[in-house]
């Protein structure tokens, strides 16, 4: 069976219903990309493994790039809302919402390290 393509943003699926969404998702998952768009939003896939992508290398690829530009990852959407904070010099937030378990502390701890850096 050939591979679909993943689209890294759900909003250009070519027809958007449970089945294609999950299947996408699913797909992506195989490939270890945990990070979906949905628009400006982020789908995190808890691989419950460590992934080395969260390197300074990948911190200064995002560095300062517009959300969709590159593959989806939290550094992009931590780097949306510092320079969107710089920028109109207003507070951001960021909500990180999931089950128990499903990586919100790691995902903060991500955010965090992005900002830092």
């Amino acid at each position: 069976q050939p591979q679909q393509k993943d689209y890294d943003d759900l909003c250009s699926l070519p027809d958007l219903n449970e089945k294609t969404l999950l299947e996408n998702l699913r797909n992506r998952f195989k490939q270890e990309k945990i990070y979906t768009y949905v628009g400006s939003i982020l789908i995190v896939i808890n691989p419950f493994k460590f992934l080395p992508i969260y390197n300074p290398k990948y911190v200064k690829m995002y560095d300062n790039h517009q959300l969709g530009k590159l593959e989806p990852h939290i550094y992009a959407v931590a780097d949306v809302a510092y320079h969107a904070m710089l920028q109109q010099r207003k507070n951001q937030c960021i909500v990180i919402s999931g089950e128990s378990g499903s990586g919100k502390t790691q995902s903060t701890n991500f955010l965090i390290h992005h900002l830092t850096a």
